[in-house]
């Protein structure tokens, strides 16, 4: 019995004195790695890069002479340039008050490990492992006037689709080419623009939604227009010039009238009938086909009451304003343009 109780002395005291050790192993084990801790407090953790420029295990001081050295800071200094289907808009940095600030990057760099549980800390020491993070260069720049260029840059991008079209306001002919639409989204503009700010590449690339056009410029089809003052008319093709004629125009008494309007018919071979007017009072009812026909050998009606584009054998009167409205040709230009057009055409006359 007396040997059993000092055999139980002996173990307990046995691992007692184990427990002790243990204990004391323990406390140094967490007394060293508070130590690294605190003896590390100010350099960069193990495994921690600034744009692929490692810095752990740098002091404050060294990662910032080294950052320093190996950033191309004049790059990084140099203005933005905004950029989208071969346009670009100038970003100048002082705009936006914007610049790296390194100091606070490494700051970052430095408390990069506190933002982990102490446990994972010591456990990366212990392993000689890192943090393997890449800590992004800090930028600053002022906010209001950032969001002021982008509202700037969104009323300047920003635009409707225009399709294409040649169409008359007034006695002025407009020549309107097909245009796509565009719409700038702002906040992904916001978020390239402080991406590149970060970057040595200054073009910022803007994602622009694109809208087409209705009518692009080759589904315009044929157009003919005509210019009174200069007696020329000219037949588009797809807003391209296809034929040009010389023509006469009605006299300041009987002018040709100004406005849109289209082909409504089309005659080979045509016979005039008296319009009636007193122009014609001493004229016969009807001149059937042939050369007196005053309308040649082709006429092509337009929407505008008894004007017709037509040949004409008055030939001496081609490049004035002598005919009672209409359009003359010369007789080939008349056969020319007839088998060119249909009806629909539109008819543009100023």
């Amino acid at each position: 019995m007396i040997f059993r109780m000092r055999a139980w002395n002996i173990v307990r005291h046995f691992l007692l004195a184990v427990g002790l050790v243990a204990l004391s192993l323990f406390l140094l084990l967490i007394v060293s790695f508070l130590g690294l801790d605190l003896a590390y407090a100010g350099h960069v953790f193990r495994g921690v890069y600034v744009q692929g420029i490692p810095i752990g295990g740098l002091s404050r001081e060294e990662a910032l002479e080294k950052l320093r050295s190996e950033l191309d800071l004049e790059a990084l200094s140099r203005d933005l340039v905004l950029e989208f289907d071969g346009n670009i808009w100038p970003l100048p940095l002082y705009e936006i008050d914007a610049y790296v600030d390194l100091e606070e990057t490494v700051d970052r760099a430095v408390a990069a490990s506190r933002q982990i549980p102490f446990y994972r800390r010591w456990a990366n020491r212990a392993a000689f492992r890192g943090l393997e993070r890449d800590i992004g260069l800090v930028v600053r720049y002022d906010a209001r006037r950032l969001d002021e260029f982008l509202s700037e840059l969104e009323s300047t991008v920003d635009r409707p689709p225009l399709d294409a079209e040649i169409r008359l306001e007034g006695k002025r002919l407009i020549f309107q080419r097909s245009r796509d639409g565009w719409d700038l989204d702002a906040n992904l503009a916001r978020e390239s623009i402080l991406k590149a700010l970060a970057s040595p590449d200054r073009v910022v690339r803007l994602q622009i939604e694109v809208t087409k056009p209705q009518v692009s410029d080759d589904q315009v089809g044929k157009v003919i227009v005509v210019d009174k003052t200069n007696h020329r008319l000219t037949l588009y093709n797809n807003m391209e010039v296809e034929r040009q004629y010389p023509v006469a125009v009605g006299m300041p008494s009987w002018p040709t009238p100004t406005g849109t309007f289209k082909i409504v018919t089309k005659e080979r071979n045509p016979t005039w009938v008296n319009p009636g007017t007193s122009w014609a009072a001493n004229m016969p009812p009807y001149i059937p086909p042939g050369p007196g026909n005053p309308l040649g050998t082709c006429a092509l009606g337009t929407s505008a009451p008894g004007v017709f584009i037509h040949g004409t054998y008055s030939s001496w009167s081609i490049g004035y304003s002598v005919s009672h409205g209409c359009i003359r040709m010369y007789i080939r230009d008349a056969e020319d343009l007839f088998e060119r057009v249909q009806i629909g055409t539109p008819v543009l006359i100023y």
